[in-house]
């Protein structure tokens, strides 16, 4: 991570600011889109894992950043915040195939979502000094990146147009998370560096993919 100001008893300003404002947008926002799912426990509690996994990893990553950079806390907060990125992954999953399909695509293909998911957030808590950069973000990606599956099934069914959203939000969380692996994007020194853009990218990547679940609550399952 490049070098950053501190300001205000903030170690990372813009990367804990953006987040816990996102924290406290996206709290806002879950209220509405949970109360849609009434009358179905299946969509009401598939939106609020996807919506707690969210607020989870804006308010996690927004306290760690706030943090200074050693002792306990920052290290428990640190390892919260990986975890709390398989989490966004699996929870992003589960309100699209709860709602959009049913049958393997939606029970069998989630288990092995979240088997993967735990089972990543597992090791790399316990491996995690050992387990390299490079490792750690393929895994996020190509976790994140089985959505092809089923974006590939939308499209034909619904065109790209409804998809576009998710694809969008797939982008944003891609390219913000390989411009903090390579580190080489600064806009602002000291202030604005590859990590910030990271945070802006993934806040952009759950607005796109929430717009897009919530756009889903208007469709019925369509898939065996």
């Amino acid at each position: 991570m490049s070098a950053i100001y501190p300001l205000l008893g903030f170690t990372h300003p813009l990367s804990s600011i953006t987040h816990l404002l996102g924290a406290i947008f996206f709290t806002y926002q879950a209220i509405p889109m949970i109360r849609r799912g009434k009358g179905s426990s299946i969509r009401l509690i598939s939106l609020a894992v996807f919506s707690g996994s969210c607020i989870f990893l804006l308010l996690v990553s927004g306290v760690y950043h706030l943090l200074t950079t050693t002792g306990a806390p920052h290290t428990v907060f640190q390892r919260l915040d990986h975890a709390a990125i398989f989490l966004v992954i699996a929870g992003t999953f589960t309100p699209i195939h709860c709602i959009l399909f049913t049958g393997f695509l939606r029970w069998g293909f989630l288990a092995i979502v979240w088997v993967l998911a735990v089972s990543g957030l597992i090791v790399k808590t316990i491996f995690f000094t050992s387990i390299p950069e490079w490792l750690g973000l393929s895994f996020f990606l190509g976790l994140g990146w089985m959505g092809l599956l089923m974006g590939f099934h939308l499209w034909r069914r619904y065109g790209f147009a409804f998809i576009r959203p998710l694809v969008l939000g797939g982008i944003f969380y891609t390219v913000g998370a390989i411009i903090e692996y390579h580190q080489r994007l600064t806009i602002l020194p000291g202030i604005i560096g590859p990590h910030e853009i990271l945070h802006i990218a993934v806040l952009l990547g759950i607005g796109f993919q929430w717009w897009f679940i919530v756009k889903a609550l208007d469709r019925v399952p369509i898939f065996e």
